[in-house]
């Protein structure tokens, strides 16, 4: 794995940082306009839903390459944004791009959120874009997640939606098993199922 010697991983996450550090890393860094431009139009509402306030402490979970970070440091302008993901390819581009653009107050970590020894109480809002999904051991993130909110603070996730909301998906199905019904991928076991909701 490249540039994970120290990156502490929960146990239930090594698969993931494994693949995040090594081709899947890389692949997205290399499109990581593509990437953000398909979730393009859900990209302001999501923003919007956070309510972030000019002098906020933002952390965003599974940051990727940064584009949220560096929308929410940008709102958050009197405050700060601490983008966090497995890649360090993702995170590293993040840095450059950040730097690139002006964006002083976005600081970004490779960390897992899952066990990442926030300091309690250290942020205002949590956003993640499509991040929280991919936790190993949801109960445990959410739970070091709620600890490094401010009591009140917000968590604003944008989910993928279930198959049967999800248009690019059942056409993506269709297309490789033309006139077959292909059965659902399994539940991982102890995973926690989200329910999404579409952006409003």
């Amino acid at each position: 794995m490249t540039g994970t010697t120290t990156l502490k991983v929960d146990p239930a996450n090594t698969g993931q940082a494994r693949a995040w550090n090594a081709e899947e890393g890389e692949y997205w860094a290399a499109h990581a306009g593509q990437f953000d431009r398909a979730v393009a139009a859900y990209h302001h509402d999501f923003l919007s839903t956070a309510r972030i306030g000019g002098t906020d402490r933002v952390l965003d979970i599974g940051c990727g390459t940064g584009q949220t970070t560096r929308d929410a440091a940008r709102a958050a302008a009197g405050g700060s944004a601490l983008g966090v993901d497995l890649s360090v390819q993702m995170i590293e581009l993040a840095r450059r791009l950040a730097a690139g653009q002006g964006v002083g107050n976005a600081s970004f970590e490779q960390a897992d959120a899952q066990i990442h020894p926030f300091a309690a109480g250290s942020f205002d809002v949590a956003i993640s874009r499509t991040g929280t999904m991919f936790f190993g051991d949801p109960r445990a993130a959410f739970s070091n997640i709620a600890r490094a909110l401010r009591p009140g603070g917000r968590l604003v996730m944008l989910v993928w939606q279930g198959p049967e909301h999800n248009e690019r998906i059942r056409e993506l199905g269709a297309a490789l098993a033309p006139g077959r019904d292909l059965p659902p991928p399994p539940l991982r076991s102890g995973a926690a199922r989200l329910d999404a909701r579409r952006p409003r």
